[in-house]
């Protein structure tokens, strides 16, 4: 049964967003030299063309999980693909590969040209936020503050709840496929206070323009 306010798809991590294409199991231990996510990292290298891509826009992938099915031998190889050390929100390929090192599946909802991303950090979290819940339809924050801060190239960082959150909102810069090809963008998750919402939103580094939003809650 539901719970009786929500039931949320993904969960908040303390200070940091995590957004995975699958929920992320235990590592497989041979994730590296020949085993199969080197595999799994040749097949999309060569395949570039025929998941719809250019070979450079594989050459950063990360690992997001690598899981070895106990019944079948069969490791599922989940990686997310980034440009200039960001992640491309939304766009992983999952490759499976069979214990005799053969590749069974391979999805994929990767991007073409990621060469001809653009985009300018004019805003920091708080603005981002702010924008947010302006398209979002909510309150008006108060007292935004950063709880914390990270120095990576994401920029992940923690903002106070604002009045508008059940909980402390997590954003970070990551490039968001458009119609018009990428743009530097920040996502982040806001907990509606007065709605029954989970938010997930993404709004351009530079103009504050909410490009995505996703409602994790399942109102079934």
């Amino acid at each position: 049964m539901s719970h009786p306010r929500r039931s949320r798809l993904i969960g908040l991590s303390a200070g940091l967003l995590a957004l995975t294409f699958v929920p992320t199991p235990m590592l497989a231990a041979d994730t590296e030299g020949d085993g199969p996510v080197a595999i799994a990292r040749s097949y999309v290298a060569d395949q570039a063309a025929s998941l719809g891509v250019r070979a450079a826009d594989v050459t950063d992938l990360r690992v997001a999980s690598s899981y070895r099915s106990a019944h079948t031998g069969v490791t599922h190889v989940n990686m997310n693909q980034r440009f200039d050390r960001l992640e491309v929100f939304g766009a992983y390929v999952t490759v499976n590969v069979t214990s005799d090192r053969e590749v069974l599946f391979a999805g994929d909802s990767l991007v073409k040209g990621l060469a001809d991303a653009s985009g300018v950090l004019r805003t920091d979290a708080t603005e981002a936020v702010e924008a947010a819940a302006g398209a979002l339809g909510l309150d008006d924050p108060s007292g935004l503050q950063v709880i914390s801060e990270s120095d990576g190239p994401a920029r992940r960082t923690v903002v106070s709840r604002g009045g508008i959150s059940d909980a402390p909102i997590p954003a970070r810069l990551g490039w968001q496929p458009t119609d018009d090809g990428l743009r530097l963008a920040w996502q982040l998750v806001i907990d509606a206070v007065s709605e029954d919402h989970l938010w997930n939103a993404t709004v351009d580094a530079a103009t504050g323009e909410l490009l995505a939003r996703d409602d994790w809650v399942d109102h079934d």
